[in-house]
């Protein structure tokens, strides 16, 4: 009985790591047209090297995203940033309010784009990036993004070059 308690606890324990969704993207989707594509170059424009896996393909990975989103509509109109709102994104950081942890990177408008059509879409495979809370915060978190163009497919447009996968911190 004793035994039988202890693997319950531990299954509980380690349960929510396995509850994290993922979902991936590629170019050819009609779903999410251009995504795995402009996801790349995201990744890539954030400073992220693409490595050689071997057989014309090239993978790019961000890990632990997390990006915060403030409205500012509560702020008084005579401030010039009121109503504008405002986005920050960290790679390699804790999903914490206004974290300071890992490496800023400058086009984080973009990325929460991306994650927001991605869970908004119906091909978001049950992916939870963005939890807001009262007083206009948004907190976005994804646990990996890893991109992979083949470089073997010439086509540019709609041809399977990229495809991109993405798990949710949640």
């Amino acid at each position: 009985m004793k035994l039988f308690c202890v693997v319950s606890l531990c299954s509980v324990a380690l349960a929510p790591a396995s509850w994290a969704a993922s979902v991936t993207v590629s170019d050819t989707s009609t779903v999410l047209p251009g995504l795995a594509r402009t996801t790349t170059a995201v990744l890539v424009d954030a400073g992220l090297v693409l490595h050689h896996t071997g057989s014309g393909k090239f993978v790019v990975q961000g890990k632990k995203i997390h990006c915060d989103q403030h409205s500012n509509e509560a702020l008084d109109a005579s401030f010039p940033k009121g109503g504008l709102p405002s986005a920050k994104c960290r790679f390699n950081a804790k999903n914490l309010k206004d974290t300071k942890t890992g490496q800023p990177f400058g086009d984080g408008r973009a990325m929460l784009d991306l994650l927001q059509k991605i869970q908004s879409s119906t091909a978001s495979g049950g992916t939870q990036f963005t939890d807001c809370a009262s007083g206009g915060y948004c907190g976005t978190y994804a646990k990996s993004i890893a991109c992979t163009v083949n470089t073997t497919i010439a086509d540019y447009n709609n041809g399977g070059r990229w495809e991109c996968s993405y798990t949710d911190g949640q």
